[in-house]
């Protein structure tokens, strides 16, 4: 029998919800990256007209694109 050093109850009750918190984790990763792209990529179509009507510089883009940008 192993015993999982973090709670101390066997390793053998959990692998299930391990498994499925590790797919469900990696899920969301791949899905926030795969928003990241899109956003960024429609952000690179638009020309300096539209940037500064939104007052946006390409220096901002990632930021856009990761949901920190902040004015």
């Amino acid at each position: 029998m192993h015993i999982d050093v973090l709670d101390f109850a066997p390793a053998t009750t959990r692998p299930a919800g391990a498994i499925a918190r590790l797919r469900a984790a990696v899920a969301r990763r791949v899905a926030e990256r795969r928003e990241y792209k899109r956003v960024y990529s429609e952000l690179l179509m638009l020309d300096r007209r539209e940037m500064d009507e939104l007052g946006i510089g390409p220096g901002d883009f990632d930021a856009i694109a990761r949901g920190t940008f902040r004015r």
